[in-house]
Formats: C-alpha cells, structure tokens, sequence
C-alpha cells in the first residue's frame, strides 16, 4: 500500500509524459510520434491482428470492438481494412493513438463512414 508521500508525488507529475506539473508544462514530448499505416490481416476470437504495411514486423493487435469504434466501421468487417495511428514512445512503452480508416478494404460502399 503506498503511503501519502507517493500519492503527492503522484499528483504533482504529469502521468502522461512524466515532468513535474507547473505553469510550463505541455505535453509535446507526449504527442511526438510517427503516423504508421497498418492492414487488418485477421481477427482472432475478440482480438484483431494488424501489419505495418512499411515494416511487415510492425505488429499491432487490441480487441476488435476497439479498433472497429475508432475506425467507425464494423468489427465483423475489420479484415483488409487499411488505417493510420500515431505510435510514440513514451516512458509507458509504445502509445497508439489518433486512429483513422485510410482504405476500406472490404466494406460495401454503404458500411463506410459517411457512406
């Protein structure tokens, strides 16, 4: 159990980026990051499987609801889907955010967002 000392540290950071909280903090060094493109290659059971299309090492996979929400598609219809997120690094490991739909790969016409 942590005691009152960490909980005031805790507060007193930014538990984005890390830097103490004062009338200069930004979260620049949060938003850094490269937009990487990836193609749904499977979903599996909850989970959907995704490819970095310039680094066929780049290997993304978070449960299909969340991707299919983000994108505003249907998760039943995420396979062959093409997106764009920005990956950063930070102190937490590797963030994705800031989906979006780049190629609707299989979606009929009328399943696309604004469609």
């Amino acid at each position: 159990m942590a005691d009152m000392n960490d909980a005031t540290l805790q507060a007193e950071t930014c538990g984005l980026c890390g830097p103490p909280l004062n009338a200069d903090h930004s979260h620049a060094e949060a938003t850094a990051g490269t937009h990487v493109e990836y193609e749904v290659v499977g979903v599996r059971g909850v989970l959907a499987d995704s490819v970095a299309l310039h680094e066929p090492g780049d290997k993304h996979r978070l449960p299909a609801w969340v991707l299919a929400t983000n994108l505003g598609v249907d998760a039943g219809s995420l396979v062959g889907v093409r997106y764009t997120c920005l990956v950063a690094c930070d102190p937490y490991g590797t963030t994705r955010s800031d989906y979006r739909l780049s190629s609707s790969g299989s979606l009929p016409p009328r399943a696309r967002p604004g469609g």
